[in-house]
């Protein structure tokens, strides 16, 4: 039986050393190797198969030094990241545990090897599936978001104090993220809704939802590590994250969710769920192409 973590000793020992990497990452910021890797040809959109080939140094460096302090800590658990470093491959053992830790070391490569938006580091606890603990630093603004289930989510900017974030309950805006992978449901958003397709990045859209600056997220073939530790920020300040038909998102294995959305009320979420029925019409007119 896996010992039971607790999250807050979860954020405390990983608190430090994301935010040293955090630090670090800014001095080779628009900066940075692209060593290259496959791109994701199933992604609509040059610009987005483009994003999706970026590897940098940085992405596997970040990645092994956040795995030292897992590895020290909580050797027991299973992992899911997104780069394959020799460090990861310490964790094959662990395939049956309970606890997961979910890890992006680097989530907005694309934009980060060019200097022109924010990109995030992402670390998480799950258990059985369920997201318990969170921390995602947003370098270039200096932020760091932290969550922990059932204990709010919070933002500290430098130094100062961390705030907590709460949705209103009338979202201050109609700006909404609807992926390149999803642009056939932008036009059937657009009677209420705002879209938008870039900067990519699912950590960036779901800690910008939990602040407040957007109101829905909706995505397709999305990876777990992408969504997992940002999900937690997004709902624990009021937001709701699901997938098609409602179902709530499970992290237990590296997969990709087919429809990933996030809503910032109830109404904002059946909405969404309208648009996800409008566009399969609409993909269905045109043969499954969309």
């Amino acid at each position: 039986m896996t010992a039971k973590i607790d999250p807050q000793r979860f954020l405390d020992a990983l608190l430090p050393v994301v935010r040293q990497c955090a630090e670090a990452s800014l001095i080779f910021y628009g900066n940075v190797a692209d060593l290259g890797k496959a791109a994701d040809t199933t992604l609509r959109g040059s610009r987005a198969q483009l994003a999706s080939g970026v590897l940098t140094a940085l992405d596997t460096a970040l990645q092994d030094i956040i795995l030292t302090v897992v590895l020290q800590y909580f050797p027991q658990v299973r992992l899911i990241a997104e780069e394959d470093t020799p460090l990861k491959r310490r964790f094959r053992g662990n395939r049956d545990a309970a606890y997961a830790v979910i890890l992006d070391p680097i989530d907005g490569t694309f934009h980060y090897q060019r200097g022109d938006a924010s990109y995030h580091i992402c670390v998480g606890l799950a258990h059985d599936g369920v997201m318990q603990a969170a921390i995602v630093a947003r370098p270039d603004e200096n932020k760091i978001f932290s969550a922990i289930r059932g204990q709010g989510a919070y933002v500290q900017v430098g130094r100062r104090r961390p705030r907590r974030l709460r949705l209103p309950k009338t979202p201050r805006t109609n700006a909404a993220f609807i992926s390149t992978k999803a642009r056939i449901y932008q036009e059937p958003a657009r009677p209420r809704l705002d879209p938008r397709e870039s900067p990519i990045g699912a950590a960036l859209v779901l800690t910008l939802l939990a602040e407040g600056d957007l109101c829905a997220y909706l995505t397709r073939q999305v990876e777990i590590y992408d969504v997992g530790p940002p999900s937690l920020i997004a709902e624990e300040a009021g937001a709701r994250c699901f997938l098609k038909g409602g179902r709530s998102p499970v992290y237990r294995q590296r997969r990709k969710f087919g429809h990933y959305m996030a809503a910032a009320t109830p109404e904002l979420e059946a909405y969404l769920h309208d648009v996800v029925r409008i566009g399969a019409r609409i993909e269905a007119r045109r043969g499954g192409h969309s």
